[in-house]
């Protein structure tokens, strides 16, 4: 399997999801009330799962998740699944993209559809509702769009056949950087991949950069750009201009439209 979860989880529907989440959420508010709100995270989970057990709800903490491909594996931990729901804890300024992405990826692996982000480090508490209506089969059921690619080498050609297997076995939507690092373990690992490379003003270095090289001659990317695509590639051509590369091979998530571009310097 490819996705591997300790137990089958049951989505809850809309409706009962927000049912629960009242009680849970009242919970939230007890914790903060009496305890304020310059805690660990930690200390944040553990009082909460413990007032959810007492109250008679399921609870598990640090729910491990793997990802696997091939010979890749990644562990995501949730850190509370209340009743099958995911609960994401922080204690930060305020709730980024980056939580709302991860929360999303949690989602995506368990198949579920509703979560909550719970920001404790506010002087009230920060709350936000993360859905979607995406299940396995349809992250699965995606449209490839290659005419602009180019398998300018066998490690291209690789790096093509990879993606789509990747795809084919975890389905599309998880966070960019999830499926660049099982490229990078199936390329061989970030010493053999991972390179600084020198960054030119004409013959003046201004410094080096690091890049997933494929060979002298490429490296790859991976975006998620959604809406002006075209800024998106007039900014790596530029990146282009001042490296030894010729040219970069791009793959874009955009959506279920898988794009796989080569770009000339």
């Amino acid at each position: 399997m490819s996705i591997i979860l300790p137990n089958p989880i049951q989505p809850l529907s809309e409706q009962a999801f927000h049912k629960l989440d009242y009680a849970i959420m009242a919970l939230a508010f007890e914790v903060h009330n009496l305890w304020g709100r310059f805690y660990d995270e930690q200390i944040y989970q553990n009082e909460l799962k413990q007032r959810c057990l007492d109250s008679g709800l399921e609870v598990e903490s640090e729910l491990e998740i793997k990802l696997t491909h091939k010979n890749y594996s990644k562990s995501l931990f949730i850190d509370l699944l209340i009743n099958g729901c995911v609960y994401e804890l922080k204690t930060i300024k305020s709730i980024q993209e980056q939580q709302r992405i991860q929360t999303l990826d949690y989602l995506f692996a368990t198949d579920t559809r509703h979560g909550k982000i719970i920001n404790f480090r506010p002087a009230s508490v920060e709350h936000e509702f993360i859905s979607t209506t995406l299940d396995n089969k349809c992250r699965k059921q995606i449209k490839i769009q290659d005419k602009r690619w180019r398998d300018c080498s066998d490690q291209a050609s690789k790096l093509k056949n990879l993606m789509l297997d990747l795809l084919d076995d975890w389905g599309a939507f998880f966070d960019t950087h999830l499926y660049e690092e099982a490229l990078i373990h199936l390329f061989g690992g970030e010493q053999e991949v991972i390179r600084p490379v020198d960054i030119k003003n004409e013959t003046r270095l201004l410094g080096h950069q690091k890049f997933n090289t494929l060979s002298k001659s490429e490296f790859f990317i991976i975006t998620a750009a959604r809406n002006n695509i075209s800024q998106h590639e007039t900014h790596l051509k530029r990146l282009l201009s001042h490296t030894p590369f010729k040219h970069p091979q791009w793959i874009n998530l955009n959506h279920s439209e898988i794009q796989f571009t080569t770009l000339e310097k």
